[in-house]
């Protein structure tokens, strides 16, 4: 498959939220959001956004939210089963965005949903990790996702539900 990436842009919402994987779609309905409406607001407050188009059509998007003069960059993303079927290139993109938002902020941070399984793993395999892990993040990224999640004082309480957040540790 083909790709391209380009700025994100509001026409790129509703398409996107439509092709939105399942798997995320579940996951925030369990937190009590709606998924499109949950996806249009952080697209808009997003001061950073890109998207990957595949024959025009968007696969995936990702940016930062949150302050404008923060130190902190809390990023986001959201995949098509289109693009869940390329992870080479999902990671790779990812891996590029990450080195170019870390030349701008000191610290990189994201919320996971842990009814989406495969959102928590992807994390952590791009190398971010929860408070309090050891620095040799011990185990793989199963194992470790299983330990996140069972730890109650990693969870975040948010509407119906609960995130963990993480912070990124780099490759």
């Amino acid at each position: 498959m083909t790709y391209e990436i380009v700025r994100g842009s509001v026409r790129h919402i509703r398409p996107m939220a439509r092709r939105m994987r399942a798997a995320g779609a579940v996951a925030l309905q369990s937190l009590g959001a709606d998924p499109r409406r949950a996806f249009h607001d952080v697209v808009l407050g997003s001061r950073y956004c890109r998207t990957a188009l595949s024959e025009g059509v968007p696969i995936a998007m990702w940016g930062i939210h949150g302050a404008i003069m923060a130190s902190e960059a809390e990023v986001w993303l959201v995949l098509s089963d289109d693009a869940a079927r390329i992870p080479i290139s999902v990671v790779r993109e990812a891996r590029a965005s990450l080195k170019e938002i870390l030349a701008s902020y000191a610290r990189v941070t994201t919320v996971v949903i842990p009814d989406d399984e495969a959102s928590v793993r992807f994390a952590l395999y791009l190398g971010f990790c929860a408070a309090g892990e050891a620095e040799g993040r011990v185990g793989g990224h199963r194992a470790r996702a299983r330990r996140i999640l069972s730890d109650p004082q990693l969870k975040v309480p948010v509407g119906d539900g609960f995130v963990v957040a993480l912070t990124y540790g780099g490759d």
